[in-house]
């Protein structure tokens, strides 16, 4: 019989494949297979890892029991990149997840390339993420310093406090990292990935935004091209403990002329992307939290256009409804957003939107003329997003920099909110501007809501500005025992307007961008006298009670609520006490062994009321 030597060699390698795999052991020594293009093992030390889902942008497929995978690949985005399953985790490389690797062979379609990934194991099942969302550096405002000085310690501050506890802790950012426009001035996505090194989580995961996309090239593949070639896949997903989490890229960039003053672009997911996205989702059970995390917000910003009722919950791009409709049948969806550098929350079926407030405010400018205040164009302290998972159980909370985590509202005495450029820009002339620009944008601030006395036409009103306010919550008041009319309504906040526009008046002699945005996490409080103290309850859905006062008359000054002094009080929560225990407090959230007659707030186990005891 003659010996056949090619046919020797294959069944010798089918034999040791066969026994390496028998044994549990990583076999990297993969056959070529017809049409396929990639091909890869992942692995975990000397262990395959069975069921991870291996994707090139385009295409998605799961590792066999022998940790292998094949892909019928075109090439086209040029990297491969893994979702590691439930037990696993990411190596680190300079803070980043080595979850992608770039194709050597993406100019060679129909060569046949092998890519590897090495996971570790990972037994938690509890973690914290940070969402940053709209960092937006570029070397302007002083906003390095500003991020250094105010946002790194807060950031790696909450990032220590949950270590410390035993969390695993990631960041992912929300897109606009960077800030294109300016990219000339020599700060880019390189720059801006030594400032993201400065904070200490576990991991950082990044998210594209429309000014990531580079300003002197059309089109928006091309576009992403620095992006890519930082920080990898501009959609992918990853698992924390039992949370699956999606990345998106949901711009989608035009500048035809690639004219660096257009930076044109639609908040659009493309046909590719939400075709990804639902095979991504195709490997994931119903029963999953899925946390989605994209830069351009899923929902319109909701109003109250009339008091107490709120507009229904509307797509705000085109993309929303077949964006909601793939995630039909999963019972727990998040989904966080930025873009927008306001705070709001929308719930439409199991889908709910965070969409989180500018890590800069608004574009570091409130920071530059008066350092350590950094204020959203809706009035929300800059912050980030934290989400707390134990598990399938999601609590999530806005942080704002500098302030404890219990500082979720800011209240206004409205007595006291007369703006005039005298006040508020006493460099600026003719202060009649500052007039003009209040009357004609109807912020209700100017001299139409006071007399000339400065006193207010509608008598003993305060404003409480709940900055991550949810339709699940509740807010009320109370002045010396007696509850007050509480409206959920749409309007301006005051801080951001002295803090933002008059300053712009007051500094640099004009006023073109430092306008606040209309919002309906604003609350109208009718008290019955101007020099009485009222105290501010806040409900959120978790049974935690946030309580402050405010002494009457109070203020409206930069130095006034810059440090979160704008109310007195105990703020506390109260979601550790043991189940089937009476606790209660006074409203200003003080602990009472023993209540004598009055209000108070009472909490048992889980469930909070206030009662009346005679």
């Amino acid at each position: 019989m003659e010996f056949n030597k090619t046919l020797f060699c294959t069944l010798t390698s089918f034999l040791l494949f066969s026994s390496a795999s028998a044994n549990g052991e990583v076999n990297k020594d993969l056959p070529d297979k017809a049409g396929m293009t990639i091909k890869g093992v992942v692995y975990c030390g000397n262990e395959p890892v069975k069921g991870a889902q291996v994707s090139d942008g385009i295409n998605v497929t799961k590792t066999d029991d022998n940790g292998h995978y094949y892909l019928n690949s075109a090439k086209e985005c040029g990297y491969v990149f893994v979702c590691n399953p439930k037990g696993y985790k990411y190596n680190i490389n300079k803070k980043y997840p080595d979850f992608y690797k770039m194709l050597d062979t993406a100019d060679k379609p129909d060569a046949t390339e092998q890519v590897d990934f090495e996971l570790l194991k990972d037994g938690g099942r509890n973690h914290v993420t940070l969402f940053l969302a709209d960092i937006q550096m570029c070397k302007r405002n002083n906003d390095r310093q500003q991020y250094n000085d105010y946002a790194v310690p807060d950031i790696n501050k909450s990032i220590d406090s949950y270590r410390e506890k035993g969390n695993d802790v990631y960041v992912v950012t929300l897109g606009d990292q960077s800030y294109n426009t300016y990219w000339h001035n020599g700060f880019a996505i390189p720059e801006m990935v030594e400032e993201l090194d400065k904070l200490k989580p576990d991991a950082i995961f990044n998210c594209m935004g429309n000014h990531d996309n580079s300003p002197d090239i059309a089109g928006d593949w091309p576009a992403t091209e620095m992006y890519r070639k930082y920080w990898g896949p501009t959609y992918y997903s990853f698992n924390a403990g039992d949370i699956h989490y999606i990345v998106l890229d949901n711009i989608e960039y035009k500048n035809p002329e690639a004219n660096r003053k257009d930076e044109s672009y639609d908040c659009n997911i493309t046909t590719q992307i939400i075709k990804w996205f639902r095979k991504d989702l195709a490997n994931v059970s119903k029963d999953t939290p899925i946390v989605i995390c994209m830069h351009a917000p899923l929902f319109k910003r909701p109003q109250c256009p009339t008091p107490d009722m709120p507009e229904a919950v509307a797509f705000r791009y085109n993309y929303g409804t077949q964006f909601f409709n793939s995630l039909s049948g999963y019972s727990d969806v998040r989904v966080l957003t930025g873009h927008s550098h306001t705070n709001h929350t929308q719930t439409k079926g199991k889908v709910t939107e965070y969409n989180v407030g500018g890590l800069c405010g608004n574009l570091w400018w409130t920071g530059y003329f008066v350092p350590g205040n950094s204020v959203c164009t809706d009035g929300s302290p800059a912050g980030y997003r934290v989400l707390e998972a134990e598990g399938k159980d999601i609590v999530t909370y806005y942080k704002s920099l500098g302030l404890d985590r219990n500082y979720q509202f800011r209240c206004y005495d409205l007595n006291r909110c007369h703006i005039t450029g005298e006040k508020f820009a006493p460099n600026y002339s003719p202060s009649s501007d500052i007039d003009s620009w209040l009357s004609n944008g109807n912020y209700g601030f100017d001299n139409s809501q006071y007399n000339s006395d400065g006193s207010a036409k509608n008598p003993n009103r305060i404003l409480v500005n709940v900055f991550a306010y949810d339709p699940q919550w509740k807010v009320e008041a109370i002045e010396e025992g007696t509850p007050l009319p509480v409206s959920r309504i749409s309007g301006y906040d005051p801080m951001t307007m002295i803090s933002d526009g008059c300053q712009r008046f007051d500094k640099t002699g004009h006023n073109t961008a430092g306008n606040p945005t209309l919002n309906s996490h604003l609350f109208l409080v009718q008290a019955n006298t101007p020099d009485k103290a009222v105290t501010i309850s806040v409900t959120d859905e978790y049974g935690n009670i946030f309580t402050r006062t405010m002494t009457r008359p109070f203020d409206l000054s930069i130095d006034n609520y810059i440090k979160g002094n704008d109310c007195s009080g105990i703020e506390f929560t109260m979601a550790d006490e043991i189940e089937g225990t009476e606790v209660y407090y006074t409203l200003m959230g003080l602990k009472v062994d023993n209540p004598a007659n009055g209000i108070y707030i009472r909490r048992k186990g889980s469930k909070t009321n206030k009662i009346f005891i005679k």
